[in-house]
């Protein structure tokens, strides 16, 4: 009897976590001095990728976000690796990521293409994004991250979390990809939007 009840009672705890897992919340909003949500979609304007290219606002794509820069000697390489495996695993034409320079000035698009060829990843996939400061910090806003020079000059501070966006650019996760335990999750969620 005891082995029996072991048995549903694990069987309700995997239904349960299998449910819970498959809704995703929805993360782009604000929230007013009412205490009021406004839920917002993702956008783009005024930005152009390694290709010297327009970068519009994606539709259909599922799509995990970042902000980085090429000279970065701390979080970005392995980030870098992390991304490159995502952009593997994935072979949906529906997926992609975009990158976004935190260093503009530095990272032209003709750098940020030498960057992008060396990932070995179709450039359709993986989108590397210059845009000017004000555009990317508001970028960055929308995003609910931020970025800023250290005090020293040396380098820049960002965060090593990239965000999960749905079909219809809205924000449904967000991940820190120096995290195993996180990497695996976020390929599990990219896979319930892709479904």
């Amino acid at each position: 009897m005891r082995l029996r009840f072991l048995l549903l009672l694990g069987l309700v705890i995997l239904f349960t976590c299998e449910t819970q897992s498959k809704q995703l919340p929805i993360l782009s909003y604000t929230v007013n001095d009412q205490g009021v949500k406004s839920y917002y979609q993702i956008t783009y304007s005024n930005f152009i990728n390694q290709h010297n290219e327009e970068f519009k606002t994606p539709k259909d794509k599922v799509y995990i976000a970042n902000f980085f820069f090429t000279r970065c000697p701390s979080i970005c390489p392995p980030m870098r690796y992390q991304l490159t495996n995502l952009a593997d695993s994935f072979s949906s034409e529906n997926f992609m990521i975009i990158s976004h320079t935190i260093d503009p000035n530095y990272d032209t698009p003709a750098v940020l293409k030498t960057y992008a060829e060396s990932t070995g990843i179709d450039y359709k996939k993986w989108q590397f994004l210059n845009g000017s400061e004000e555009n990317t910090k508001a970028q960055a806003n929308q995003f609910k991250t931020n970025f800023r020079p250290n005090e020293d000059g040396t380098d820049f501070y960002h965060s090593s979390y990239v965000a999960l966006v749905d079909k219809e650019n809205r924000i449904r996760g967000f991940y820190d990809l120096l995290v195993p335990r996180e990497v695996v999750l976020l390929k599990k969620d990219i896979q319930i939007l892709l479904d």
